[in-house]
């Protein structure tokens, strides 16, 4: 049993159970509603406030930036309580907040640090990637349906914010869509999911070693970004896609249907947000 200490104890008060919701069942469905309409309402109202402002980038980067802090807040509680509550004092390494929907953390965080042309990366990236990442969550929500409450809320509220970070970016305007834009928030995905492939394939031995020693952890191999070059990914379609054509096609697929997608939201995204702003 593991010793009591002070992030065991506060975190055990959060720890309530349930029986874990059914896909496409009332809680999801629920639950998946809500998170969309707080990123709605949400979205709209702090653009109004910022399209008010007489320095509108400013003011944008204020928003993103809290928004980084509270991600951050929120991911440091989620580590904590899976390594106490769910694992018991072990590392369960599929969990590692390198995911997709986590890049927004890291990019809200960075915003201030950053060249502007950056800057204009990254809200490119948030306006395609991750809506089209948060969206999907929210519609196949899998391995958010959990036993824990706390964790089951922590998914909802989690993407519910990325879709409000992805919808402020559109409604704002201050996302480049031309091509040389679109290519530069493209390469920001490759260069991740480049970085996402070696980490799932450097931490392959750890994370066997670490399930052969305790085999109560469900994982024994990483999927960060879904892309793992040894195993077929447990994302629906993706895998069909995988088992027909290969794992190594079935990433560079899956990497070029993300980025057509994501480019045709941001696309599509800035068109309307130029038609109903008022520009400077």
């Amino acid at each position: 049993m593991m010793k009591s200490n002070l992030f065991f104890d506060i975190l055990s008060y959060t720890a309530w159970q349930m029986e874990a919701p059914v896909l496409f069942g009332a809680f999801h469905v629920t639950a998946a509603l809500l998170a969309v309409t707080f990123a709605a309402v949400a979205a709209v109202f702090f653009a109004r406030r910022i399209a008010a402002s007489p320095d509108r980038k400013q003011a944008l980067g204020r928003v993103l930036f809290t928004s980084g802090i509270i991600l951050a807040v929120l991911e440091i509680y989620k580590q904590l309580f899976l390594f106490y509550i769910v694992n018991g004092g072990v590392c369960d390494w599929w969990f590692f907040p390198f995911q997709l929907c986590s890049v927004p953390m890291y990019l809200c965080i960075l915003y201030p640090l950053v060249s502007d042309r950056l800057r204009s990366t990254f809200l490119t990236f948030m306006s395609g990637y991750t809506f089209v990442s948060a969206a999907a969550a929210l519609i196949y929500p899998d391995d958010m349906l959990r036993t824990y409450i706390s964790l089951t809320v922590h998914g909802f509220v989690w993407h519910g914010l990325l879709l409000f970070l992805s919808l402020l970016v559109m409604l704002s305007g201050e996302a480049d869509s031309s091509a040389a834009g679109l290519l530069r928030a493209a390469s920001l995905f490759a260069v991740l999911s480049l970085a996402a492939v070696c980490f799932n394939a450097a931490i392959e031995p750890v994370m066997q070693s670490i399930h052969a020693v305790h085999p109560e952890i469900p994982h024994s191999w990483a999927a960060m970004f879904y892309m793992n070059p040894y195993h077929i990914s447990p994302q629906p379609l993706v895998d069909s896609i995988q088992k027909t054509a290969g794992i190594p096609a079935g990433l560079v697929l899956y990497a070029i249907v993300i980025i057509c997608f994501s480019s045709l939201v941001c696309k599509l995204s800035y068109r309307a947000s130029h038609r109903r702003l008022p520009r400077n």
